[in-house]
């Protein structure tokens, strides 16, 4: 329970005095940091290893009374490692884009509706190594992608809010992907695709 709390809030910060209204000019700071480090002995003596850090920062400025533009960036990185399997995995992502979001304070209760459309690019690459029928399996993709969603905000102070949303409420993507796999010998394949989802099941406060 405690995971789930911590992954569908967020935590937000105005520079400048709400009051109310986010003020034309407020800086918008926000986004999301998550780690996981673990290892686990076997009974023979060797270890697995699971190690993983995703950082999404965002920056935005009021470019009207409760209307924020924005860029937000983020880096995911995942390496594992199972020596009693002779596998390795690696995987890094990266990804950058720019968003807009309207706020609507309702009356004087602290809480605000908002509506976010963005768009974005992402890297992401993976690698596995070491399987006794693959000596190596690697996959490169690059997407674009458009994307919107409901949220709510709550404002704990006039310098702090606190929020979540349905990050997967709508999407729209684009990718090109490059996968080569070593068996001994190498095989490429190349995939484009496109993709449109909806989705209420995944409340988040991704950005």
């Amino acid at each position: 329970m405690r995971k789930f709390f911590l992954a569908i809030i967020t935590v937000s910060m105005f520079v400048s005095s709400a009051n109310a209204q986010i003020k034309k000019g407020s800086i918008f700071l926000g986004g999301d940091i998550s780690g996981n480090f673990q290892k686990t002995k076997m009974g023979d003596g060797t270890s697995n290893s699971l190690n993983s850090i995703n950082i999404s920062p965002a920056f935005g400025k009021a470019i009207k009374e409760n209307l924020i533009w924005g860029l937000n960036a983020g880096i995911n990185i995942y390496n594992s490692d199972y020596p009693a399997d002779n596998a390795q995995y690696k995987t890094d992502g990266y990804n950058a884009g720019i968003f807009v979001r309207k706020y609507k304070n309702i009356g004087k209760s602290g809480f605000y509706l908002f509506v976010q459309g963005s768009f974005g690019g992402n890297y992401y690459k993976q690698k596995i190594e070491g399987f006794p029928t693959i000596n190596r399996d690697e996959l490169k993709r690059v997407s674009a992608g458009l994307s919107a969603y409901p949220g709510l905000s709550y404002e704990i102070s006039k310098k702090l809010h606190l929020e979540t949303g349905f990050n997967n409420l709508l999407s729209l993507n684009y990718f090109n992907e490059k996968r080569k796999v070593s068996d001994p010998t190498t095989t490429t394949y190349k995939t484009n695709g496109f993709s449109i989802s909806s989705s209420l099941n995944n409340a988040t406060s991704a950005l």
